[in-house]
């Protein structure tokens, strides 16, 4: 597979640089390891870690959608109090680690729903569960990963001209020498 760039790993940084790389009119491949995109936030159940000012600055157009479709998704799919429902900064979970605790499956509807556009346009791909299991390196420049389905055991080569390590634990450091 070819494409202008790779993304390894889909978590919340994986699918921002996807996104952002879609909505720039490039052609994307992101891979995830996992059955599902959204790393803590949908792996781990993790809410988002954020400074309390984070309702009024301090954060992406993309990340103040995403917390906004949480709070929409919510509103138009739970039962919630008249209240609940006209509060702006609705915190579903009502945890106090964050300004937005939701359920996981709520977190992954919505990315999923603000990637679909560019799937439907041919402009992203989404592949999972696929990890990293080698890299194609020329000197400096990464040519090419190969990711490996976690059941099949099928393996792709995928080649970008910007390859980005979007996984947790930065998979592609020690497989391109990095």
């Amino acid at each position: 597979m070819q494409a202008d760039i790779l993304v390894v790993g889909g978590g919340l940084g994986g699918v921002a640089a996807a996104l952002g790389a879609a909505r720039a009119g490039k052609r994307v491949i992101m891979t995830e390891e996992y059955d599902w995109i959204g790393g803590q936030l949908t792996s781990q159940a993790v809410p988002s870690d954020e400074h309390s000012w984070v309702e009024q600055f301090g954060i992406t157009r993309s990340y103040r959608a995403l917390r906004n479709g949480v709070r929409q998704y919510y509103r138009d799919h739970y039962p919630l109090t008249e209240g609940a429902r006209a509060w702006g900064d609705l915190n579903p979970g009502g945890g106090w680690v964050s300004r937005i605790c939701a359920e996981p499956r709520v977190s992954l509807a919505v990315m999923e729903s603000m990637l679909m556009p560019y799937v439907g346009a041919d402009r992203l791909t989404v592949l999972k569960p696929y990890r990293p299991v080698a890299a194609d390196v020329d000197g400096d420049r990464v040519r090419s990963i190969t990711v490996k389905h976690r059941d099949s055991g099928a393996e792709i080569v995928i080649s970008a001209d910007y390859i980005l390590d979007a996984t947790e634990l930065g998979d592609l450091l020690p497989m391109t020498g990095t």
